[in-house]
């Protein structure tokens, strides 16, 4: 550093007033430069990944190419004495066998595709070795071997369309030499080369500049366009992925593919399902352990104890289905098939009672389970509007919601049912027991259950594994995926001769978008054929006064008129097939009346073949996508051309030599190539409209998931959580200022309410439970969860507390029951410091724990009916809104005696908007 700095100030760039350079400065500089480095490096990466892969597309093409330089130079090196003195044939023949022994070892490892584009520049490399080597030659010039090279350079420059640059680098190195070449070898008059290198020049500038640039921008264009779809639709796959592993999480398969499809924004899906079991957990304590430590530290307890249940289910092969605060609930054979699935919901809820965390965790305590287990119907699925959940009810969880609270803590509880349905009883330590229980609808009756305390020996049984259902999903929404679209691929299959897609509205989409790149390609053609045309009018002018078998000139004339016709017919018309045909029919007509001028004057010309050459490549790059069109012109071209040749001596001379072979091959790979490269542009085109379609498809897939999501989470907890589910938490401490009106943002206000349906009226909970839902999201409250038909509501996660809005949401719970012929409900509501989070590894959902929320539900549960009952805190705050009427102390469970309000409406204050009056 300081030698830097004391080279810097000898050296005077810098003022005295720069000569302390900030270290940041310096450290921000050696960064910038590490990451265009970086940025380099991924830069020719990605050229080498992109442009690879259309090399390997067209590699066959390059190995053509290489063999026809291999066997032509190979007839030049054993021809060469034919033609040449032995002095300039042995001279000749060492560049001949070097670019014969390059090109074989270039083809050698085109056949390895780790290092083909490499090759790919190689063969440009070779070609131009070659050519620099022949204009720096000064043996006896020969036009068949200039011709030759030209051919060879125009042939390499249409197989390197793809990179603009080295096509440019060709053409230059293919102007220059041909110029040298001419010069320094040639003994004709000036304005003759001077003609044949403007010549060249006209067509390098038409064809290999303009043309060749328009194609390698389109290439360019397609390939950038296609990486870009391609990654993002594995983003949006992979978001899709991680949105759908969440889903499956929470819901099972079944369900999961039912909602998935749902388009209306309620979801009730309720399916039966014969023999089955059910487990419901409920921890002994907790309401009086919950006001003794902080929320936080609850909760990361809980996460620990119900991820260890989790995999306890899994070991077993039992479905979680949910938790209820501190209750879990489990079941057997409902959407996970299990023969066995009453030993082994037993045998799990066995050890479920001896859990290592119930007697050892961080929070001290020693806590006990009571478990009621019962077998029989089930109803499964998932009903609401907003934050609904995948729940099981029915006969079987009737009976087990009953045994739970009056068995005996640290046992487990089973219904006489499910008992007879055990083999091995003598393995367990049992007691029969006969009770008298209050049913859901108050019904008081007798049931015989057994209680179990644990085994009577040492149990070695082997447990079944869980199957991962989240990749079975997940492949077969894959296959579904791949299998839309290849059909959609089949629209864009091109026909193998005239090259149009075999559906005809993908034709004709594609022709609206493409018309103005046809059109470009078309002009610039067109232009090139122009050029050559009127060079050879000004440059020939000399041969007009000399004897020919017919006027020049004229015929130079005639050859714009098709360009005239052309020009018009591109301009007025939707380019299809049979503008096509016209288009190569006319520019026949150029190339023969172009062609038959120069063979007029081929008694005084000598470089007609080379002319002949570049005209008749000019013509094999007309053909766009049809290889029949263009084997047919160009077949039919060459033989007018060869048999008119053959009657005019100076270029029978020419013409009937074995070089001319490697020529007109190179011709047909000049316009084969081309269509080729079309061919190529609109395959593309079909990749990028099916990666379109693949993107909307994933697009389209993550938006519907994405709602269903936020339907199920709280939006912030849903941002935090990853397709590998991690523990979230967050506290949501009250708030305590003086000033009244602050005081109502305090931040966590919870309520329950729950109405008792009896038989006749719970076939209308769905209907019920849709009207509540849109009336929490209105109010911008959040609900957090609903059991069975108890609502827990809160307000102030994210935002202030608004407790009157709780309020106004009891009180429509009135009007709306009173609309179907019910009118008993609770309500309890309290606010303070709470915790909430998403807990344990399957069936995630947000819920809330600490004191306020169990006082809260306390509250509902001790209420009268058709009265909200809110703590001292609810009611200092709600008494400027609402009467309060003191209703005194209260015996609540786990926490004594507590003071207590039931809040009313206050007729002399301002109704809050849309409050239904009593």
């Amino acid at each position: 550093m300081v030698a830097s700095e004391e080279i810097v100030l000898e050296s005077g760039l810098l003022p005295a007033a720069q000569h302390e350079i900030p270290l940041h400065r310096v450290l921000s500089a050696s960064r910038s430069n590490r990451q265009k480095k970086r940025e380099d490096g991924h830069r020719w990466r990605s050229y080498v990944e992109s442009y690879s892969k259309l090399v390997l597309e067209k590699v066959h093409i390059l190995r053509m190419l290489l063999m026809v330089y291999v066997v032509t130079w190979s007839i030049q090196v054993g021809v060469g004495t034919t033609y040449h003195s032995r002095s300039v044939a042995h001279a000749t023949a060492i560049r001949q066998m070097l670019t014969i022994a390059l090109s074989l070892f270039a083809l050698c490892l085109s056949f390895s595709k780790t290092i083909i584009l490499a090759v790919a520049d190689a063969v440009m490399a070779i070609h131009a070795l070659n050519m620099i080597w022949w204009a720096a030659t000064r043996d006896e010039f020969d036009w068949t071997e200039t011709t030759l090279i030209i051919t060879q350079s125009i042939a390499i420059s249409n197989a390197h369309c793809w990179d603009f640059k080295l096509v440019m680098f060709n053409n230059c190195l293919t102007l220059v030499a041909s110029a040298v070449r001419l010069s320094l070898s040639s003994q004709r008059p000036g304005l003759e080369i001077a003609g044949d290198v403007i010549f060249i020049f006209a067509f390098l500038l038409g064809h290999g500049f303009i043309f060749s640039s328009a194609l390698a921008a389109r290439l360019k264009m397609l390939v950038g366009l296609r990486e870009q779809k391609i990654e993002k639709i594995r983003r949006a796959e992979a978001e899709h992925k991680q949105m759908i592993s969440l889903v499956l999480n929470m819901l099972p398969n079944e369900l999961a593919r039912k909602v998935l499809e749902n388009q209306s924004d309620n979801f009730h899906v309720q399916l039966p399902k014969e023999d089955t079991s059910i487990l419901i957990l409920d921890l002994v304590g907790f309401t009086a352990m919950s006001s003794v430590h902080s929320p936080t530290s609850l909760l990361d307890y809980m996460n620990s104890l119900y991820s260890s249940m989790d995999q306890l289910c899994q070991k077993y092969k039992i479905e979680k289905v949910r938790t209820v605060g501190d209750s879990y609930i489990c079941a057997g054979n409902v959407t996970i098939p299990n023969q066995y699935h009453k030993s082994a919901i037993l045998k799990l809820g066995l050890e479920l009672i001896d859990l290592p965390l119930l007697r050892d965790n961080p929070l001290k305590e020693i806590l006990t389970l009571r478990i009621g287990i019962s077998c029989g119907t089930a109803v499964y699925g998932v009903t609401g509007h907003h934050r609904w959940h995948y729940d099981v009810t029915g006969p079987v969880f009737y009976e087990a919601e009953v045994l739970e609270p009056i068995c005996r803590p640290g046992t487990l509880l089973v219904s006489e049912t499910f008992w007879s349905a055990i083999e091995n009883k003598e393995e367990f330590k049992y007691t029969v027991l006969f009770k008298r229980v209050m049913d859901r609808f108050d019904v008081s009756r007798d049931i015989t259950c057994v209680e179990i305390e644990g085994y009577r020996g040492r149990n070695n049984s082997i447990h079944l594994i869980r199957s991962d259902t989240t990749e079975d999903f997940l492949r077969q929404h894959q296959v579904d995926l791949r299998r839309r679209l290849h059909d959609h691929s089949k629209r864009y299959k091109m026909h193998r001769i005239h090259g149009y897609f075999e559906d005809g509205g993908a034709e004709y989409d594609y022709r609206s978008k493409t018309a103005p790149a046809i059109q470009r390609v078309a002009f610039t053609q067109t232009l090139t054929c122009i050029l050559l045309t009127i060079t050879c009018l000004i440059f020939d002018h000399p041969y007009y006064s000399r004897p020919t078998p017919y006027p020049v000139w004229p015929l130079y004339l005639v050859c714009l008129v098709p360009f005239i016709i052309v020009t018009m017919m591109l301009r007025k018309f939707v380019v299809n097939m049979w503008i096509l045909n016209c288009y190569a029919l006319l520019r026949s007509m150029w190339c023969i009346f172009l062609f038959a001028a120069l063979w007029a004057i081929s008694d005084y010309n000598e470089s007609i073949l080379m002319r002949g050459s570049i005209i008749i490549a000019t013509f094999s790059t007309t053909m766009i996508l049809s290889y029949a069109m263009f084997y047919i012109y160009l077949s039919i071209m060459m033989a007018v051309v060869l048999i008119a040749s053959a009657f005019q001596p100076n270029l029978n001379s020419q013409i009937l030599r074995p070089e001319v072979a490697s020529i007109v091959l190179l011709f047909y790979i000049i316009g084969f190539h081309s269509t080729y490269s079309i061919r190529v542009n609109k395959a593309l085109y079909g990749t990028i409209q099916t990666a379109e379609l693949s993107e909307q498809i994933a697009r389209d897939s993550s938006a519907q998931t994405d709602k269903l999501i936020r339907m199920l989470l709280p939006e912030h907890i849903y941002h935090q959580l990853s397709i590998n589910h991690k523990y979230i938490a967050e506290t949501y401490p009250e708030v305590k200022l003086k000033s009244k009106s602050i005081l109502n943002s305090g931040q966590c206000g919870c309520m329950f309410i729950s109405v008792p349906l009896g038989p006749n009226s719970y076939d209308r909970v769905a209907e019920m439970i849709f009207a509540i839902d849109r009336k929490i999201i209105s109010l911008g409250l959040e609900k957090i969860k609903r059991v069975k038909t108890a609502f827990m509501i809160v307000t102030g996660l994210k935002g202030p507390t608004k407790l009157e809005k709780l309020v106004e949401l009891a009180h429509f719970f009135d009007h709306l029951l009173s609309s179907i012929g019910l009118s008993t409900w609770y309500a309890g509501i309290a606010v303070g410091p709470c915790a909430g989070g998403v807990v344990g590894n399957t069936r995630v959902c947000f819920d809330m724990w600490g004191d306020t929320i169990n006082t809260s539900s306390r509250m509902m549960s001790t209420a009268p009916s058709g009265t909200i009952q809110v703590t001292e805190s609810v009611a200092q705050r709600l008494e400027d809104k609402f009467r309060t009427r003191y209703r005194g102390k209260i015996a609540i469970k786990g926490k004594g005696e507590m003071n207590t309000w039931c809040i009313e409406k206050m007729d002399s204050v301002e109704e809050i908007p849309g409050t239904p009056r009593s």
